[in-house]
């Protein structure tokens, strides 16, 4: 008999896994690590006012995460500044594009202006919200 139940965090891990294992028997990654996690900091009297996290995920496709700025710090090219500086990361780690997430009350206008075009979008009736897919050919 099979059962569907809601799983846990050790399930997960399992999961996870065994697609690992599926990927790996499939198309081997050619990157050292699974995750490369690449993070930039902009300080200012040594408090943080803006940051940034990129990733490299399997088969050398970058991710930028998380791009923030504080409020007081906009508008100074300080965003622009720490993704390019993260795609530099990228690119030197050997990826060929990069893809990120946005939604239109963040940055999708931002994103734009550097370079990324949009490959899908989401709209979440819902919330009233759209939801960004943009992606950044390195080549």
């Amino acid at each position: 008999m099979i059962n569907y139940e809601i799983g846990n965090d050790f399930d997960a891990i399992f999961i996870e896994s065994e697609l690992e294992l599926f990927n790996n028997h499939s198309k081997r990654s050619p990157q050292d690590e699974e995750y490369k996690k690449f993070i930039i900091v902009v300080k200012k009297n040594q408090q943080i006012i803006g940051g940034g996290i990129a990733y490299s995920s399997l088969y050398y496709i970058g991710y930028i995460d998380t791009l923030w700025v504080d409020e007081k710090f906009r508008n100074q090219s300080i965003g622009t500044k720490i993704l390019s500086l993260l795609e530099s990361k990228l690119r030197e780690y050997g990826c060929e594009l990069c893809h990120l997430d946005t939604f239109n009350f963040q940055a999708p206008v931002f994103y734009k202006k550097n370079g990324y075009e949009i490959f899908g979008e989401l709209h979440h009736k819902k919330q009233n919200i759209t939801e960004y897919f943009l992606k950044k050919d390195f080549c």
